[in-house]
């Protein structure tokens, strides 16, 4: 499993060293935004971490729930590795008041990792200026891929950049932070007043459900705090053990029916304290491996689970095998998904 580090600490203006560009806005209104990813969302794309309303050292999101890190001040919609391209895309039109381009891309995995990105934790991204005191700022692009300049005008749904995993990013993705007058919104909330408003409902046991009457999304917020819930993204197969930093490279290895392992993963995120994640894997003769999973200890901000089998013949037989995934909670099957594979001689 993947540490969960930071993905996008707030990045002022004297951390790009550059100034502020000017620009004057035909619409004043609130802001509003849409995705600023270019992706299928739940199949190619997801939310990993939202922003954390509680400004002590404990962890709540929108949702009452512990989907971010102490201290997290954006939204982060993540691909399934570094291999995964997606355009970063504008949420709101503006002016562009500040850009960085040029730092590499590399996962954070270790403290000396982290060292090297300290005080450009944004890595390649930019920030928009937006009517009334409004701000977004966009983290992690890849490295080049900024395809605008300070002072210019964008519009909603404008290419930005690629997703990339520059700066103190633990996988690829883009973190989007809201701003209002220097002030970090989250934009589930809308308001600083509705987060403390929200996070003391949280913290005195009333997690039910919210209106989110004053959500900056256009797209539906049901939707998209769905990931914050525990949500299945990626299986497949691989001939041996798998790690997270293996599928976070995109670097498993498909098996074929000389390897010397059959091994069916399923890669999580957001699970919660009890979890379990069961595998079963069905060949052309039946079963290949099985395991209801043991109940998770904590909180997992990612999570792969495996199972299979080594290769005792001299060859795994030909035909179609079956890999179906199922996350339980409370003994209840939330989500469940299937994948197949099929070797040939």
């Amino acid at each position: 499993m993947l540490r969960r580090f930071g993905s996008g600490f707030p990045m002022f203006l004297a951390a790009f060293g550059l100034g502020v560009a000017q620009g004057t806005f035909a619409v004043a209104q609130d802001l509003e935004l849409s995705l600023p990813i270019a992706c299928d969302l739940g199949k190619d794309c997801f939310v990993q971490n939202y922003v954390d309303i509680d400004p002590d050292n404990g962890v709540r999101t929108a949702a009452c729930n512990l989907a971010a890190y102490d201290g997290h001040k954006g939204t982060d919609f993540r691909v399934l590795n570094t291999d995964g391209q997606a355009d970063v895309i504008a949420s709101a039109p503006g002016i562009v008041k500040a850009v960085r381009n040029d730092m590499p891309d590399r996962l954070v995995l270790s403290t000396e990792d982290r060292e090297l990105v300290k005080d450009r934790e944004c890595g390649n991204g930019l920030v928009i200026a937006h009517a009334q005191g409004w701000e977004t700022q966009y983290c992690h692009l890849r490295r080049g891929s900024v395809v605008v300049a300070q002072g210019d005008r964008v519009e909603r749904g404008q290419k930005l950049g690629t997703v990339g995993y520059s700066g103190f990013a633990a996988f690829p993705h883009v973190h989007l932070s809201v701003r209002k007058e220097g002030d970090v919104i989250d934009p589930f909330l809308g308001t600083k007043d509705q987060a403390t408003q929200r996070l003391d409902s949280c913290l005195s046991g009333g997690s039910g459900a919210l209106a989110y009457e004053n959500a900056l999304w256009q797209d539906p917020v049901e939707t998209l705090l769905a990931d914050s819930e525990g949500v299945i993204i990626q299986t497949g197969f691989a001939d041996g053990p798998v790690k997270s930093v293996d599928l976070e490279q995109g670097v498993e290895k498909v098996p074929t029916t000389e390897s010397p392992a059959l091994v069916f993963f399923a890669r999580l995120i957001n699970l919660k304290k009890g979890d379990r994640v069961a595998l079963r894997l069905d060949g052309p003769q039946g079963v290949v491996a099985e395991t209801e999973g043991k109940p998770i200890d904590r909180q997992k901000a990612q999570w792969v689970s495996f199972a299979g089998r080594k290769l005792t013949a001299d060859a795994w037989v030909s035909g179609e095998y079956v890999g179906t995934a199922t996350l339980v909670r409370d003994g209840q099957a939330l989500q469940e998904k299937t994948v197949r594979l099929q070797l040939e001689d």
